[in-house]
């Protein structure tokens, strides 16, 4: 495939362009990722939607606008807005196991993630060719991604 070169000034006309362009039809039966430096390396989704919540994190969308007043948070899947949910009160039962931290979190995968700022771990690294940068939290690289994401995915 040779590199789509359009870019857009809304993140509405990027969303459109790469679902009509890049992911294909319902009958296509292998859907993958085509967007520049993906970390995938051509490994197909076996659902469109999954490609559709996976190129999100190329694009930063997030379309998924949680519905309670004041909360203002948005999610990329609706996954993670179903998740959010669920937790209306706040609770946050899992507790930093790290001695003296007192941080809490709603759900265990938060509380792993939280934990590599203990260490000098960054398991999180960026993949694309010739940047060195890593973090020790997943939202820290998405952000970062961010930057790269100026050039658009082949067609």
């Amino acid at each position: 495939r040779k590199p789509c070169s359009k870019t857009f000034s809304t993140m509405q006309e990027l969303v459109s362009h790469v679902t009509v362009e890049h992911v294909g039809g319902p009958e296509q039966s292998s859907h993958v990722c085509y967007w520049e430096e993906c970390p995938r390396e051509g490994k197909p989704f076996k659902a469109k939607y999954k490609l559709i919540n996976h190129i999100r994190v190329h694009t930063g969308e997030k379309p998924f606008p949680c519905p309670f007043p004041g909360c203002g948070k948005v999610f990329a899947r609706p996954e993670n807005l179903k998740i959010h949910k669920r937790t209306p009160t706040g609770e946050k039962p899992f507790k930093c196991e790290f001695d003296g931290c007192e941080r809490k979190f709603a759900n265990s995968s938060d509380r792993k993630k939280h934990s590599h700022v203990h260490t000098s771990d960054k398991p999180y690294y960026c993949k694309i060719r010739g940047c060195d940068k890593s973090y020790t939290h997943p939202s820290s690289l998405r952000k970062h991604m961010k930057i790269h994401c100026k050039s658009p995915p082949p067609s």
